[in-house]
Parts: C-alpha cells; structure tokens; sequence
C-alpha cells in the first residue's frame, strides 16, 4: 500500500494544478510518482525542469535512460524499473537496450564504459577512482558528457528514493525480473 499521499489531480489547486496540467499535457497521463511528488509544488516544478533539460544532454536521450534504468536495478527500485521500461521504446531503446540499461552492460563497447561508470559513481557515492575516470574518458567521454552521466545517477536516485519511500503504487506494466539467461546474453553472467 502506498504510505504517501499522491495528490489528486481534480481536487489540485494553484500552482499545484498548473504542474498536474503540464504533466499530462507532456504525457497524456500523470503518472503516479509525478502525483507524490505534488505533495511539493516545488519538487514537482524542479523535477520537471531537471528532467525537460537533461532531454537535450549530450549523451542522449538512450544512454541517459539506460544510466537511469542502472541506477533503479541497483537501488530495487521497482517503480522507476517499470516506468522506465514503458517508456524506453519512445526514448529509442530496444528491449536488449533496455536490458542492457538494467544489467549495467552493453555489447556497444562505449555505452558499457558509461554503464559501468555510471555505476561506479552510484557505488562510490561519487569518489570514483582515477583508473574509472581514465576509462571513461578513454571511451571518449568529455567532461560535459561525464557530468551528464553523473546528472543521470543523481535524478534517478532522487526519483528511486522518493518512490522507495512511498511505496508507489503502480500505474505501468511491472517490469519482468531479469532472468539469468537474459542476464548472460548480456555478458552479465558469470561463470562458477
């Protein structure tokens, strides 16, 4: 059961309604998450800001989303896993793009250097080691694509954490466990 309110769109009002309208303008719907996080208009409005602007990043809109769906597998986030998921396709992933976003590796060598540093900044908390920034950059990551990458770990936390916290229920398909057999087509098996 979801344990924060998620605020209902009809009953919204000020600049609370405003955003609600936005969100379904942009969407054609309100997710559930954007109604948790109406609870702060300002939230809300930051949310929407931070994510409108990260839509132009130069690492774009695929490795992005694949950097947030990384981010959501290693914080059990079940919500922004599924969200993320059912929307991939409109952000130009596939399913093994998706799933390679999920199990933090490619078959694309670069996008696995950013994976896999995107995952080292969310376990570190940021202190990567020297050796991890060197390959990044040797992938051939500028600096604006590295805070880009770091940007994508940091919003998918916040909306990992918010939804944890909440227990949001919800409002896409679940997205499936990953299956050790999807886990090795992958490359992300390992052999005992």
């Amino acid at each position: 059961m979801q344990r924060l309110n998620a605020v209902n769109p009809e009953t919204a009002q000020g600049r609370t309604k405003e955003l609600l309208n936005n969100v379904n303008e942009a969407f054609g719907m309100i997710p559930n998450t954007a109604k948790v996080m109406a609870n702060s208009p300002a939230v809300l409005e930051s949310f929407l800001s931070f994510t409108q602007a990260m839509g132009s990043a130069s690492i774009g809109e695929k490795l992005y989303n694949q950097v947030k769906l990384s981010t959501s597998e290693t914080n059990a986030c079940n919500y922004c896993t599924s969200i993320l998921s059912a929307v991939a396709p409109s952000a130009g992933l596939s399913a093994d793009d998706i799933l390679a976003g999920r199990t933090s590796s490619s078959e694309d060598q670069r996008t696995d250097v950013a994976l896999k540093f995107g995952e080292a900044v969310l376990e570190s908390r940021g202190k990567v080691t020297e050796t991890q920034l060197k390959s990044v950059r040797a992938a051939g990551f500028n600096d604006a694509e590295i805070v880009e990458i770091v940007t994508s770990v940091v919003l998918g936390c916040f909306t990992n954490f918010l939804n944890n916290v909440a227990d949001t229920e919800l409002d896409v398909p679940q997205a499936e466990p990953i299956t050790e057999g999807a886990a090795c087509a992958s490359g992300t098996c390992s052999t005992h």
